[in-house]
């Protein structure tokens, strides 16, 4: 759709209005931040309603309503197999991680120092990777807010990017953690809204179910309308998928600080598995959406989203509801993207601020100071992530190729550490070293990445298997150092306040 200038500067006052009462919110947050655990982790006071919301507009980001719609434009019922698989992911959180809460851990980092014996090599190596691992993230959000941007206002790529990643920087940086949990509360009921409203109009505008139906017939489409699409693609695309989103929700730090910031491991427990519930329920209204697209402009012939199915929600917000009052539900598209966005920036700042910057000084900062460096990590955790996005485009293939290659081993890790006593800091290490030296040759080598895809479609198995393998390997071939929990938690608290001259 050609918007006119009238429509686009509409949507542009719409999107700083409503910045503008984020940057409110984090002002007002800012207020309750004491030191840099009130910054951080939101003083480690967060109820179960406050992680609910958080914890769903998180997982209702980039890949679950951009991503998946695009997916349910192109395999029909094949899109909504994203939230199956960050379900489960959920559910795996929430049954057998959420008890770290009481060890009262700051990072992801911290957490695999105590399961690996209180060893300090595991922290200083995990910083980094943690850290990585966050900008993979970081920068898929802001291609999908991007994405947005860019079909309203005609801006290119890297000019919306920037402006996503200002646009959340902004309160952010003002109010902390708690700003990032209150307004992913608003932004969680801004999304439902806006999804809602557009699914109710969405298969009556396209013609009916049968016309959609018809649609993928005609196509040469018709198993996309089956039991999750899955007679359209192999059976090892639809696994590699579903797998990657799951394990990759296990070994992302960003769901990490959800538990170390609640207020009991109870009310963690409880807001992840009905945040998964939530997740496997809305899965199937972007599906639905991208069916609808799919009919509707192979009707009309729109060239732009049948060239480009990352357009497919901003085309049919604008087409069924109009310029107007679509471009306004527009913003509940860049909700998604946004309130993921400033979890993974906050989780990126509190990893760079008490592991990465520990390890390289030797120094641990003053508290007095923290909420000052932590606002200069988040600029630099954004600006790392601003230039991640100039490596990739669209969005499901950045999930399966960049986040698939990076952060199952992450995920194998943490099983390893926590699952099997025989583990040791060296097996440790193996294993993420070892599964991120996959995830690297297949994404910068040619052949080898050939040869990944032809067996497994996508690099997060293949990964998975290394890094546990060699995490074993290694683990039984080096000697078991026995601490028990309290000496391990001991050297942890030592290694984030120790301070050197």
């Amino acid at each position: 759709m050609d918007f006119s200038l009238e429509h686009r500067t509409f949507f542009i006052v719409g999107f700083v209005v409503y910045v503008a009462i984020l940057i409110v919110v984090g002002i007002i947050c800012s207020r309750k931040n004491k030191d840099g655990e009130d910054y951080l982790l939101a003083g480690r006071k967060l109820p179960f309603i406050l992680l609910l919301g958080t914890i769903s507009a998180t997982l209702i980001g980039t890949g679950s309503s951009l991503g998946a719609t695009a997916n349910g434009f192109r395999s029909g019922w094949y899109g909504s197999l994203y939230g199956l698989g960050g379900a489960l992911g959920m559910f795996v959180l929430a049954f057998l991680f959420c008890s770290e809460r009481d060890y009262k851990f700051m990072t992801l980092s911290e957490e695999m120092q105590f399961r690996f014996g209180g060893s300090k090599k595991i922290r200083d190596v995990m910083g980094f990777f943690l850290f990585i691992a966050e900008i993979a993230w970081l920068g898929n959000h802001m291609n999908g807010g991007a994405t947005y941007l860019s079909y309203v206002t005609g801006l290119d790529s890297l000019s919306s990017r920037f402006i996503i990643m200002v646009a959340f920087g902004v309160y952010v940086f003002i109010g902390g953690y708690l700003a990032v949990v209150i307004t992913d509360n608003v932004q969680i009921l801004l999304i439902l809204c806006g999804f809602l409203l557009i699914l109710f109009k969405a298969v009556p505008f396209a013609g009916g179910w049968q016309a959609i139906n018809d649609a993928y017939v005609t196509a040469g489409k018709p198993a996309a309308m089956g039991f999750y699409g899955l007679a359209s693609v192999s059976a090892m695309t639809a696994l590699s998928l579903a797998y990657t989103v799951g394990i990759s929700q296990v070994g992302t730090p960003g769901f990490r600080t959800r538990v170390y910031s609640a207020v009991s491991n109870g009310a963690a427990k409880k807001a992840f598995f009905l945040s998964g519930i939530v997740l496997f329920l809305f899965s199937f209204i972007p599906a639905i959406i991208g069916m609808s697209g799919f009919a509707l402009a192979t009707r009309e012939g729109a060239t732009a989203v049948l060239n480009n199915p990352n357009f497919t929600f901003a085309y049919m917000a604008t087409t069924i509801l109009g310029p107007t009052l679509g471009l306004m539900f527009l913003i509940a598209g860049l909700s998604a993207t946004l309130s993921s966005a400033d979890s993974d920036a906050m989780a990126g700042i509190t990893i760079l601020l008490v592991d990465v910057y520990s390890t390289v000084t030797g120094k641990s900062i003053p508290k007095e100071k923290m909420v000052f460096y932590s606002r200069v990590c988040l600029v630099i955790t954004l600006l790392a992530a601003f230039l991640a996005t100039l490596f990739a485009q669209d969005i499901i293939g950045y999930i399966s190729n960049v986040v698939g290659a990076l952060i199952p081993s992450i995920a194998m890790m943490m099983i390893l550490g926590k699952f099997w006593k025989r583990a040791t800091w060296q097996g440790g290490i193996a294993c993420i070293f070892s599964g991120t030296i996959f995830g690297l040759l297949y994404l910068f080598v040619g052949p080898f990445q050939k040869a990944v895809v032809g067996v497994f479609t996508g690099p997060a198995i293949p990964v998975s298997l290394v890094a546990l393998a060699a995490g074993i390997i290694v683990s039984l071939v080096t000697p078991k150092v026995i601490v028990s929990e309290e000496e391990a938690l001991r050297l942890v608290i030592e290694a984030r306040e120790r301070t050197k001259a």
